[in-house]
């Protein structure tokens, strides 16, 4: 008895181990990825979002051409992710206006199993970048000049107007070259409101505009009575500054160059999916003097001996080049060096300005300063009297543009000390300012401080007079 009852035992324990390995994998492998939602949500991103399944240790996201067969491995993710952002790089490109299909697979690593998936996908497609900072103001015989920040996956900016409350009507198609439109006929007597709508002439679709558009109120002209002429004037006469100029090079504009420059840097940081850079004036003013010393001095160190960094406190990073005929040809130059491909798709930088000088021989000099923050932002440094007084009050305090250096004694040339009013306390002497209110007798005063957005404090010191 004792071995039948030996033998049923084991025949048992063999069918559990047959069975086993078909439960284990029922078990682990993934199920079916819920796709929830897809969304461009620039020019050259597109999200994803999923609903997570079990038995998955990732996730793999697939992409290709609408209509096309082949789906391609874009990125593999943990199982803590339900939602990926693809941003268009070189080896899986964004097309605007291109319609695009994505899926899911769910994956355990473990088994290398892989769960079914949504063979369809879900369907979208980017449209050119909304178009942002726009701004408006009039000049002489009530000219408009309307302006705004480059926008990617353009071809060309449709600006369209509105006099108070009437309908927007199109009143021009530019190049997406210009980020700048002269409206030399608004209607006046009445608040011109403007927007600016990035196009795609390749694909024939529409980004979004600005969402409230930039006004301005133009006055109505007073036309003064001529005075009486004896004659009119003639096509040839020396006063006269009509079309008649073929015998004329038309002049360069720096700053119709320097938008270019800016469009095609934004180009390729899009390639290898970087942020577009955004354009500031503050910036470009200040590429646009390093453009003209360039021409003086080709370096990094500016005519007066200080580094480029010195042109303003925000600037992080530069190029420069001369020679170069037009823009196109200046970013193939920088994209060819590989140190100047390194700064300019540099994802830390944030605004670009761009400079351009002719000099009086007809030889062009380019310059891009990159920052990183804002360069408009404001940033200051207090001088607390710890104790003591600085023009009678317990703080002093001075504002600039952030990063920039201020010098606080022996400064190296040709840099100066700054002027800084020397605090007074009744029974102590001065020793320097800290950034600790009571810092060791070892310690060396501050040499040298940087403005800081929201501000930096330094603390006097002070020695008894015994």
């Amino acid at each position: 008895m004792k071995r039948k009852r030996f033998s049923f035992l084991t025949l048992l324990v063999l069918a559990i181990m047959l069975l086993m390995p078909t439960s284990i994998q029922a078990a682990v492998k993934p199920g079916t990825v819920k796709l929830s939602s897809i969304k461009a949500v620039d020019y050259n991103k597109i999200n994803i979002k999923w609903k997570k399944v079990s038995g998955a240790t990732n996730y793999i996201v697939y992409y290709k051409k609408a209509g096309s067969g082949k789906w391609i491995k874009v990125k593999t993710l943990d199982n803590k992710k339900s939602s990926y952002t693809h941003t268009s790089s070189t080896k899986y490109p964004i097309v605007v206006g291109q319609k695009y299909q994505y899926t899911i697979k769910a994956y355990n690593k473990n088994t290398k199993k892989s769960g079914n998936y949504n063979k369809k996908g879900l369907t979208t497609r980017t449209i050119p970048a909304t178009v942002y900072g726009l701004g408006a103001g009039l000049t002489g015989d009530n000219t408009v000049d309307v302006s705004w920040n480059p926008a990617g996956g353009t071809t060309h900016y449709v600006i369209y107007r509105k006099a108070n409350d009437s309908t927007p009507s199109k009143i021009a198609t530019i190049s997406s070259k210009y980020t700048k439109y002269e409206d030399k006929n608004p209607v006046e007597g009445a608040t011109n409101t403007y927007f600016v709508f990035g196009y795609s002439s390749k694909l024939k679709i529409y980004g979004n505009g600005s969402n409230t558009g930039v006004s301005i109120k133009v006055k109505r002209k007073v036309t003064p009575t001529p005075e009486p002429t004896s004659k009119p004037e003639k096509p040839g006469d020396d006063n006269n500054y009509g079309d008649n100029d073929d015998d004329f090079d038309d002049p360069v504009d720096p700053i119709a160059m320097a938008s270019e420059v800016l469009r095609l840097t934004n180009i390729e940081r899009a390639k290898e999916g970087a942020q577009p850079l955004k354009y500031n004036k503050t910036l470009q003013d200040a590429a646009m003097i390093r453009a003209k010393e360039i021409s003086v001095k080709f370096s990094h160190e500016r005519p007066n001996g200080t580094s480029y960094k010195t042109i303003l406190g925000c600037v992080n990073g530069e190029n420069i080049a001369m020679g170069y005929g037009d823009a196109e040809s200046v970013v193939e130059g920088w994209m060819n060096s590989s140190g100047h491909k390194v700064t300019m798709l540099d994802n830390r930088y944030q605004y670009l300005g761009v400079g351009f000088y002719e000099s009086d021989n007809g030889n062009y000099y380019w310059v891009q300063d990159f920052s990183t923050g804002n360069p408009d932002a404001s940033g200051s440094i207090t001088f607390d009297a710890n104790g003591g007084t600085i023009k009678g009050n317990s703080t002093y305090t001075i504002s600039g543009s952030p990063g920039e250096h201020v010098w606080l004694y022996d400064a190296p040339s040709p840099y100066t000390v700054a002027n800084i009013p020397t605090p007074i306390k009744n029974g102590y002497f001065f020793s320097g300012w800290f950034q600790l209110k009571n810092p060791d007798d070892t310690w060396n005063p501050i040499r040298r401080i940087s403005y800081a957005v929201g501000g930096t404090t330094l603390y006097a010191k002070w020695t008894p007079n015994n």
